[in-house]
């Protein structure tokens, strides 16, 4: 590769807020026309190194190099101009507004300099989305468009900057399986057309699937770059975690022991104050010794369903039913004696006590099981070694048992949450977005002990948007859409494609 072929060069990027390192040395080569991945475990320093390219933060040291000549980024109008565009993982549209107003919001054609001119706009809006076969009505209102069609006018809005460099944040996050593979096509369009695509992503399919080349950070530092095609998803998760990961998955057959069903909800509906259904007379069950995945794009009833089952909000018809008892408006704390155990997706709101500590709230709701009382009293000593070995067991980084929770980073409080609930042992475990904040190694733990609580014979409710995830533990998945089961499938069953026509709510079937 020649200096030619280089559109960006990146030298030793430092970058800190405060006393604290975000990225320590990084080097990075971009060829022109390509597409580059940039992976990392979650805190690597990837979103940091992006806003740092498109203006949103200065480095701290290092030398950033822009077809051949070395160039200062102070702002986001300044990478717009040097031909960087960046579209973030939130969308920034006007959902009452068109999507040729979108992608000229701000910068609209005028007419004797003074007058906007919207046949103008929606003609040259026109003339982009046919450039890059976008397949959008340019008058359309964006409320009107799917997700996946909003994140192409996020796409259209940098490239009508003449972008010649493409950052991409995270952008299959919100997307169905069906509108992943439709991104894929987009980018490899974007490729063919000359532009050049940095895409960052956790998600080791999509590097293999959309890449040239992959750089992979680690704790601030760049410590490789690949072509994609000499290297594996092993090989790409080893450079990132520096050790060999084994996400285990659920294995089909062995002795394992499906029992009766441990949660059943009849038909369950409910409702917000202005009478919209958020959930619609949902039914399935969730039988012992199975993990049970409900897979859906965030904001169908994922969490509405969460919350139901464990008690923080009414149901206004249908019956919740643990085991034989029917729990449909049980108190929280009858539902953790009957079996619950509950991890929230809210870690901060509805998992811990951020000014608690650390053994504190570890030992919340297992005093009792734990040992920890003694005439009537809880024991300090006990309750520090039980905190320690919990903080051991989970590798809970960066804690002591007097340590204030709210100290702790996301992903270590996600792990003291995990460590609480699953001490209790419960017959019902309802897991919630488990790896969210997790990086690679802490999601192979994770994932061990979701699969042990089964194996010990408790059932499993899995709630996350990782269908990854969904797919590697599940026994059996349930698809979300609009407050809606829209069909169980048998894991042996289900593939990508299926469950994503179920996700983008066709083919309904019975639950």
């Amino acid at each position: 590769m020649t200096d030619r072929d280089i559109i960006l060069s990146l030298g030793g990027i430092a970058k800190s807020f405060g006393e604290k390192p975000a990225l320590v040395h990084v080097n990075l080569d971009v060829a022109r026309g390509e597409v580059h991945v940039i992976c990392g475990e979650n805190g690597a320093g990837k979103s940091t190194l992006m806003n740092i390219l498109a203006g949103i933060h200065q480095p701290s040291a290092g030398s950033l190099v822009l077809n051949g000549r070395t160039v200062t980024i102070a702002d986001p109008i300044a990478a717009s101009r040097l031909g960087i565009g960046m579209v973030h993982q939130h969308f920034t549209l006007v959902p009452s507004m068109t999507v040729a107003e979108n992608i000229f919001l701000g910068r609209q054609p005028r007419r004797f300099a003074i007058l906007s001119d919207g046949q103008a706009m929606v003609e040259r809006a026109a003339e982009l989305i046919a450039r890059y076969n976008f397949r959008l009505d340019p008058e359309a209102p964006v409320r009107t468009l799917s997700v996946g069609q909003r994140q192409r006018v996020e796409i259209l809005k940098a490239l009508a900057f003449d972008a010649e460099l493409l950052i991409l944040d995270e952008p299959t996050a919100v997307l169905t399986p069906p509108e992943v593979d439709e991104l894929i096509g987009v980018v490899d369009g974007l490729r063919s057309k000359g532009r050049t695509v940095l895409f960052i992503t956790h998600k080791l399919r999509e590097v293999k699937a959309v890449s040239d080349r992959v750089t992979v950070i680690r704790h601030g530092r760049s410590v490789s770059t690949h072509r994609t095609a000499d290297v594996t998803e092993a090989d790409i998760a080893r450079d990132m975690v520096g050790r060999d990961v084994f996400l285990v998955g659920r294995k089909s057959g062995g002795m394992r022991v499906i029992g009766d069903a441990v949660l059943a909800l009849d038909r369950v509906t409910m409702t917000n104050h202005a009478g919209r259904r958020l959930l619609d007379r949902v039914s399935f069950e969730v039988r012992a010794g199975e993990v049970f995945g409900i897979a859906g794009v965030d904001g169908n009833g994922q969490t509405e369903l969460a919350e139901a089952v464990a008690g923080l909000m009414p149901v206004q018809a249908g019956t919740i039913r643990f085991g034989e008892r029917d729990m449909t408006v049980a108190s929280v704390p009858a539902r953790q004696a009957a079996g619950l155990g509950y991890v929230p997706e809210d870690r901060l709101d509805r998992g811990l006590s951020v000014t608690m500590s650390v053994a504190e709230n570890v030992a919340a709701a297992n005093y009792g099981r734990a040992g920890l009382v003694r005439n009537g009293l809880v024991s300090q000593s006990r309750l520090a070694t039980f905190a320690d070995d919990k903080i051991r067991e989970f590798d809970v980084r960066g804690a002591q048992p007097a340590t204030p929770a709210g100290w702790l980073s996301g992903g270590n409080m996600q792990k003291l949450v995990i460590a609480r609930e699953l001490e209790r042992q419960p017959s019902l475990l309802l897991i919630c977005q488990p790896t969210r904040g997790l990086d690679i190694g802490a999601s192979e733990f994770v994932y061990k002990r979701i699969l042990d609580a089964a194996d010990r014979g408790a059932g499993v409710l899995l709630i996350s948007s990782e269908l990854s995830e969904i797919f590697a533990l599940s026994d059996r998945i349930g698809v979300m859409y609009s407050g809606r089961l829209m069909g169980v499938l048998d894991r042996a069953d289900a593939d990508e494609g299926r469950v994503g026509v179920l996700m983008n709510g066709g083919a309904e079937q019975a639950a």
